[in-house]
């Protein structure tokens, strides 16, 4: 095994690259991190790019690459486009060089899969039920299942590097606590599965990490500014600007969901505020009209899709009757876009964001949503404000939380390191 992985398997590596013998041997390792960084990042790359990217001579870069050829992380893949001459060689890190487990945590569910560091799934995504909240028991029961899935992997457990956590809540991720969630006893979350697995650990609010994911892998890099609005059980909000995630001073950027801009209305919200974003138009709120919508036709598309779902009302649900022509469904999530328009109509006016990305389980109702939510923003925005900013539905589907996990890790695994 090779000295990356004796490293990186470390919570606090740099104490131990601190102890290395010599300046020359820290600065040799520190190099092949930023190139394997890089690789990481940006996927295939030439030397001579490696060199201007990271800021290494030339054969230095190349001497490295053999080395980390040799040592198993690195392989070539073929020729670039010449620029005049010969191709120049492309590198890229080896499918097994090392994998990231993502752990994507909503309210009732927890799904895990591995990725390599290609981005790709390594292994079966597996998901299992759970309810979150402050009792220690809940994280054991989490952990545990998290241990069996690495265990039926057969992945060797020193090539998985880090774990990446998307949770709902509000999460401070530098600090490492999640102050909605798995809070208990004097340990940060963070400090508590770090300890559990012995494995450097990432946690992000889900908005936010799901943001990452579509402005890493969703195509969407061309756009510096973005917002990302996602509306699950409840709403979220993820915001990039000048191409990096914004966390605020204390990391809890992007809570919009909990303005109240429907004063007027008699909704109270969970977060005890009457006629937040969150309280009128989150999937909790488009169950909340669906059951009430349910007691006036009893046999409608939506009732029947209930009754075989075991009576058990979800989001989801109302956005299939309403895919199905349920008019009543079609209604309540037109109610839902129009509000959801109002709220970004403000984000607009304060950001004048290049994109704004809609996703969730709520958006698989496609134009169902947007349509209402575009008729808002024409209503309720400037016209000067919005002319340039694009509307569209997230590219990453239902695995936008796992790839979530595996942004925040792509952005943040060698940062300890080279800062």
């Amino acid at each position: 095994m090779s000295q990356f992985f004796d490293l990186m398997n470390l919570i606090n590596p740099k104490e131990t690259i601190s102890k290395m013998e010599g300046v020359v041997e820290i600065k040799s390792y520190l190099n092949k991190i930023k190139i394997i960084k890089n690789l990481y990042s940006k996927g295939a790359n030439t030397a001579s790019e490696i060199c201007n990217e990271v800021g290494i001579s030339l054969p230095t870069v190349n001497a490295l690459l053999n080395d980390l050829m040799n040592s198993g992380e690195v392989i070539k893949q073929g020729r670039a486009e010449s620029q005049g001459g010969r191709k120049p060689d492309l590198y890229r890190l080896a499918a097994d060089a090392f994998y990231v487990l993502s752990v994507d945590l909503s309210k009732f569910n927890v799904c895990l899969a591995l990725y390599s560091c290609q981005h790709e799934l390594a292994f079966q995504k597996e998901s299992f039920k759970i309810t979150l909240n402050n009792e220690k028991e809940t994280f054991d029961d989490l952990s545990d299942k998290i241990d069996h899935y690495l265990s039926k992997s057969g992945i060797d457990s020193q090539k998985i590097i880090a774990i990446g956590v998307s949770m709902p809540g509000l999460v401070d991720s530098v600090s490492g606590i999640n102050y909605t969630y798995l809070r208990f006893g004097k340990k940060t979350l963070l400090e508590n599965l770090e300890s559990r697995f012995q494995k450097k650990v990432f946690l992000e609010n889900d908005a936010r990490a799901m943001t990452l994911a579509e402005f890493k892998f969703g195509a969407e890099s061309s756009h510096k500014n973005v917002l990302g609005l996602f509306i699950g059980w409840g709403i979220g909000l993820g915001i990039i600007i000048d191409g990096k995630i914004y966390q605020g001073s204390s990391g809890f950027a992007g809570e919009f969901s909990h303005s109240p801009i429907f004063e007027s209305r008699d909704v109270i919200c969970t977060c005890g505020k009457r006629g937040c974003l969150e309280a009128v138009a989150s999937g909790t709120a488009i169950v909340r009209m669906a059951e009430e919508a349910l007691k006036l036709d009893k046999d409608s598309i939506l009732a029947r899709m209930v009754r075989d779902h075991s009576g058990e009302m979800e989001p989801g649900l109302v956005v299939e009757a309403a895919l199905a022509g349920d008019q009543r469904a079609i209604t309540i999530l037109s109610e839902a876009g129009l509000d959801l328009g109002r709220g970004i109509s403000m984000l607009i006016q304060l950001l004048n964001p290049e994109l704004i990305i809609i996703g969730g389980s709520v958006a698989e109702a496609d134009q169902y949503l947007i349509t209402p939510i575009q008729q808002a923003l024409n209503v309720y925005s400037m016209a000067k404000s919005r002319e340039k900013t694009q509307l569209s539905l997230y590219k990453l589907g239902k695995d936008v939380g796992l790839l979530g996990g595996v942004a925040v890790v792509n952005e943040k695994l060698f940062e300890d390191i080279l800062n």
